[in-house]
């Protein structure tokens, strides 16, 4: 299974737009960042799942070679994880030619749409935002086909399959807001189920939620990578800082974290080293993992995570 984070930014990106700071403005590619987005393919190559799609989703697919989509999942709402769905309409039509594949090939979309898991809030707010959407109208190609699913109806720890890929909804918090975490999983070379858990915009995780993601695929399942959200140096009301981000990884015990929603205020390589010094500090069980090889670090655009 694979992960390529597609963008790892906060919510005006970075650079910001009008702003000269010295991130804003470094020569540095880690230091670009777009809005957090990622793209999961299972071993294979055959089946592909977008997390969020942000204003720079075309740009990001584009850049990164996403030609195939078999699935969505929304983290939540907000404009910078939501305002580029009206992209995905080229991969909701009813039939299209996969040029990844066997270019003479027609692959059909199955059931009502390309299917949207995410939370009732995030589905009445796309009912909002992109009514058109859902409007009966003339057939034609100026719109997605979408079929929105609730991960709330589903029972707690509840599998949803993208072809040999599994997903789980993981609730969390980000403020008062109900996010939707998310957790990927399939079976390995070795016959272990290995994992990627996704934890964008949160500043509060709740420990059921941890229990999902380390129960899932079962006791000898393997948590490859942690993304979790980490805004910066400063507490956020709505974010976890680098050292919350950090406290939180800690009861993961991921074999890799990554820091991810990162803002202008310090630079990719001033946070890899603030990030190890708050680990050979504070956190005895990451510094462990990082003896042993493991990654604590900043997360950066075009990242590839791969679980196998």
């Amino acid at each position: 299974m694979r992960m390529i984070l597609l963008g790892t930014g906060t919510s005006y990106g970075i650079p910001v737009v009008g702003c000269g700071c010295g991130v804003c403005s470094s020569t540095d590619p880690h230091d670009n960042r777009n809005r957090c987005s990622a793209y999961v393919s299972d071993r294979k190559g055959e089946f592909f799942a977008v997390v969020d799609t942000g204003p720079e989703f075309r740009i990001q697919a584009i850049k990164y070679g996403v030609r195939k989509v078999d699935a969505v999942f929304i983290t939540h709402s907000h404009a910078d994880h939501l305002n580029g769905l009206d992209d995905l309409r080229i991969f909701s039509h009813t039939k299209f030619v996969d040029p990844s594949k066997s270019p003479d090939k027609i692959h059909e979309t199955k059931g009502d749409g390309l299917p949207i898991y995410t939370n009732a809030r995030t589905i009445r707010d796309i009912k909002n935002r992109f009514d058109y959407i859902f409007m009966p109208v003339k057939e034609g190609g100026g719109k997605p086909k979408l079929s929105l699913v609730d991960c709330e109806t589903l029972a707690e720890g509840e599998t949803l399959s993208v072809g040999t890929v599994s997903a789980m909804h993981v609730p969390i918090m980000h403020g008062s807001y109900k996010a939707a975490g998310w957790v990927f999983g399939e079976t390995g070379g070795d016959g272990r189920f290995h994992k990627i858990a996704y934890l964008t915009d949160t500043n509060f995780i709740p420990d059921k939620s941890v229990d999902l993601v380390l129960g899932f695929g079962g006791g000898d399942s393997v948590l490859d990578h942690l993304v979790i959200d980490g805004l910066r140096k400063e507490i956020h009301s709505t974010h976890f800082s680098f050292e919350q981000a950090l406290g939180a990884a800690e009861r993961f015990s991921a074999r890799n974290t990554w820091l991810t929603h990162i803002d202008h205020n310090m630079g990719h390589e001033a946070i890899c080293s603030y990030v190890m010094e708050l680990v050979d500090k504070k956190f005895p069980v990451l510094r462990e993992i990082s003896r042993k090889g493991g990654t604590v670090s900043p997360a950066y655009d075009g990242l590839e995570l791969l679980a196998q």
